[in-house]
């Protein structure tokens, strides 16, 4: 077969007809993406509401968790232009519904001691072994890493309200004696 025809056969299949139609095709199947939240709608804020609330916290430990967890682990994510933009944005409301799922900083209030202690117990080692916050959160928020301070300080925080929720549990499930 010559190459006059070849690119007579390759001009049938391929013209702008049908390269305007695919191009369509693709926007418009991209704008339909931007409509599909499949992990449910958690783009609702809650700035207003205090994190942590009812919490033994102290500023320090209350700053660095909201310069590494309050994204993940809170209503009060801020949602970057990318996180609009699917499939990235199912890849980010999935982390996003993860971290809540496992921890909601804006719900602490809402816990029961027992919770509170669940969490805590399962964030001290999380932190220490730098599980958390997730490599790929990392990525493009290196401002969230945490250093050794942080995570001692992160550790010893959550160790140490979890003995005064476990005192605190104590002394309503125990009768006084007069």
């Amino acid at each position: 077969m010559n190459e006059v025809t070849r690119s007579g056969r390759i001009a049938r299949y391929v013209n702008c007809r049908s390269v305007g139609g695919l191009l369509f095709f693709v926007v418009a199947l991209q704008c339909a993406a931007l409509l599909v939240h499949p992990f449910g709608d958690v783009r609702p804020s809650a700035a207003e509401k205090p994190l942590m609330n009812s919490a033994s916290i102290e500023h320090p430990v209350l700053d660095v968790m909201q310069r590494a967890c309050q994204n993940c682990h809170s209503e009060r994510t801020s949602w970057p232009l990318y996180s609009r933009i699917a499939p990235v944005s199912w890849l980010i409301e999935k982390d996003v519904h993860n971290g809540r799922s496992h921890w909601n900083m804006s719900k602490w209030d809402q816990y029961s001691i027992g919770e509170r202690q669940d969490i805590l117990s399962q964030m001290a080692p999380m932190v220490r072994n730098r599980k958390m916050p997730l490599p790929q959160y990392l990525l493009l928020h290196p401002e969230a890493k945490l250093s050794d301070a942080d995570v001692e300080l992160l550790y010893r925080w959550s160790r140490g309200e979890r003995k005064r929720l476990k005192s605190e549990s104590e002394q309503v499930s125990s009768p006084t004696t007069n």
